[in-house]
């Protein structure tokens, strides 16, 4: 392209009117002369800065489509496994209801509390969740993030914000809770080994007072912990999907 650029310069030069022989002939030749190749100049660095902005361009293209698959495989990785946390938490909210509604009627005896504190009762509490964010990790870290609109960077900060803090939660309900069913099982164990002479003998000698109390303390402190964790979740996985909706319809 500037080669017909400076075939036409030449042309016009040859074709401007002038004395061969008159001094301001030459000068003003000489003038068109230099004025065509600065405009040269300046046309070879626009258009090589051109090149050079969609060749950029290109390449963050290339590199934010890279970044939203990844983004898209852990977000869709976490929703599937929220999902399955979610009925987890609610199978186990429905148990612990249902225990309570046994041993917590108007009429219901002591026994019924004590069997299925020892038979029944499941004292395991698993409910950390390790999410998947490596991709969002390495946006973040890299400055590769403003690589995606400034709606799309609210949503990631703000799924970041509830997964924290669900995690804090999560780890405080899970320590208190630990505490909690420790102590219980110090003095009234939750194995379930009914064919154990220790075992037995432990469960034959109790408090009814004080076993009644700290069971039923103790699957409060469960449930609840079950209860506010799930709707956390439930929170996390509606913002989780939201932001692969958008990431879809960015595409």
């Amino acid at each position: 392209m500037i080669k017909f650029f400076r075939k036409i310069r030449l042309r016009l030069l040859s074709e401007y009117p002038s004395d061969q022989g008159s001094r301001a002939g030459k000068f003003s030749k000489y003038l068109l002369y230099a004025l065509g190749e600065i405009i040269l100049v300046v046309i070879g660095i626009l258009i090589a800065l051109q090149i050079n902005n969609w060749n950029e361009n290109r390449k963050k293209l290339r590199l934010k489509a890279s970044y939203e698959r990844s983004l898209i495989d852990d977000l869709a990785l976490d929703t599937l496994m929220l999902g399955k946390l979610i009925d987890e938490n609610y199978k186990i909210l429905g148990s612990i209801e249902r225990q309570q509604s046994r041993f917590l009627g108007p009429e219901t005896p002591i026994d019924t509390l004590i069997s299925i504190a020892r038979n029944e009762f499941d004292p395991t509490f698993n409910i950390l969740y390790k999410y998947n964010r490596n991709t969002l990790n390495t946006l973040i870290a890299s400055g590769n993030i403003d690589l995606f609109s400034k709606e799309v960077n609210q949503m990631l900060m703000n799924l970041i914000s509830i997964q924290d803090r669900e995690r804090e939660n999560a780890q405080f309900y899970s320590q208190v809770y630990s505490n909690k069913v420790s102590r219980f099982s110090d003095d009234y164990p939750v194995s379930r080994r009914s064919n154990s002479k220790i075992f037995n003998y432990i469960w034959q000698n109790y408090d009814e007072r004080d076993l009644a109390s700290r069971f039923i303390s103790l699957t409060d402190i469960k449930g609840f912990a079950h209860y506010s964790i799930t709707k956390e979740l439930e929170q996390i996985k509606a913002e989780t999907t939201a932001i692969l909706e958008r990431l879809d319809n960015d595409k």
